[in-house]
């Protein structure tokens, strides 16, 4: 793609515009870094918001995000005065939950995850493992590493059918050596990633390793190649058309402040692509991106810039 023809969507003409706003009927959107931030919800994105509904436009979100319970996803759009009925929420959390229930998972998940994200399995029926927490002793030598050794021997615990990583702020090389136990020792166990993001901003110049590396670990120790239940995932992509029966993707608008995450999502999906600069990508990474299918058709300060374009139109 050439770069060159990824154009903000401000310096269009006003024709250009005018047939942008025609061009999608549902917008899909990320939520971090787009719709709010660390701080609290972007400037003007509620205003957008609101335009957008105004026009008849679909609302949606998929967030990377299982964090979140979706009592404080509702509770986060209310204040932007989107209400629980307009607009629906996808997160790793319920994308896990339904495809292990679309493979009648009988056996036990073994989970490194957040206590919600591991809320969302066992709500749902699930038997959850995780751990284990406690230290392991360190004297100085390598005898430390022998309490592993337990680890790789058979138990008299449920069996483990899917080994499950999202983000786990409180994950260690324990926890990692469990779960390649239980894919080792089990050639039918899944392996299967939530949030795939190997970085996740919370700011500028502040970038919090993401659960996308712990996945990579289990992948290269095990030889497995996991299962992507959130963006940029086949999986997640099958299930957003499918969820919100997607005919004409080509009419649906995806926002997104990642590159891999939500513009190589989008391109899964066939949507077309703005990329928003509120979040975990600047304008000089987004031209020095050398992968295609993760470039943007447009690109936005905000999605706020929204607001602007319409008035815009409003004056021809």
């Amino acid at each position: 793609m050439d770069k060159s023809q990824i154009k903000h969507l401000l310096d269009l003409s006003k024709e250009e515009k005018k047939a942008f706003l025609n061009s999608f009927d549902g917008i899909m959107s990320d939520c971090d870094g787009v719709v709010w931030n660390f701080t609290g919800p972007i400037a003007g994105v509620d205003d957008a918001l609101q335009l957008l509904k105004k026009d008849g436009k679909k609302l949606s979100f998929i967030s990377n995000n299982g964090m979140r319970t979706m009592e404080e996803y509702r509770q986060k759009f209310q204040k932007l005065g989107v209400e629980s009925q307009e607009y629906y929420i996808v997160n790793p959390g319920l994308t896990m939950v339904r495809y292990l229930k679309s493979i009648d998972m009988q056996n036990a998940v073994y989970c490194i995850g957040s206590g919600v994200f591991k809320d969302y399995l066992r709500s749902a029926g699930f038997t959850v493992l995780d751990g284990p927490t406690e230290r392991i002793p360190d004297d100085g030598t390598a005898k430390a590493l022998h309490s592993f050794s337990g680890f790789f021997a058979g138990t008299n615990g449920p069996r483990v059918g899917a080994v499950v990583v999202d983000m786990d702020v409180n994950v260690s090389l324990a926890q990692l050596m469990k779960a390649k136990c239980y894919l080792d020792r089990n050639p039918d166990c899944l392996l299967l990633a939530g949030a795939t993001d190997y970085f996740i901003p919370l700011g500028e110049k502040i970038h919090v390793i993401g659960p996308g590396y712990f996945t990579e670990i289990l992948e290269n120790v095990t030889g497995r190649k996991a299962l992507a239940l959130g963006k940029p995932g086949h999986a997640l992509s099958e299930f957003i058309l499918e969820q919100f029966q997607v005919t004409h993707p080509e009419r649906t608008l995806f926002i997104g402040d990642m590159l891999p995450q939500d513009i190589g999502f989008a391109t899964l999906c066939g949507f077309q692509k703005l990329l928003v600069l509120s979040g975990g990508t600047s304008k000089a990474m987004m031209l020095a991106h050398n992968k295609p299918e993760e470039l943007p058709n447009y690109y936005a300060d905000s999605f706020a810039d929204l607001v602007q374009l319409y008035k815009d139109v409003a004056e021809m």
